[in-house]
């Protein structure tokens, strides 16, 4: 006996790990407050890496978070809402 599921999978249900590039101006401060808001936005954040250098106007976090299929699009536009993100990359 087969059995044949066309059901598509929950949005809710599984997480799959993401990567991220995530540039923000306003250096070490700026990389501090955007850590924040990924601690805040509630993902489960696996690894985490600040790159900040001295002279350039740019700082880059990398963080690769848990997210399902549903929550994976909002995420950008949420980080992007926020003046200090540049922009937010999937790497």
């Amino acid at each position: 006996m087969t059995l044949l599921d066309d059901r598509r999978p929950s949005d809710t249900g599984f997480r799959m790990h993401r990567r991220y590039e995530i540039t923000v101006s306003g250096g070490l401060g700026g990389a501090l407050q955007a850590a924040e808001l990924l601690r805040d936005c509630g993902l489960p954040v696996r690894d985490f890496s600040v790159e900040v250098r001295d002279g350039v106007p740019y700082s880059s976090l990398f963080a690769t978070m848990a997210m399902t299929v549903g929550e994976a699009p909002g995420f950008a536009d949420r980080m992007l809402a926020h003046p200090m993100i540049l922009a937010v990359d999937p790497g």
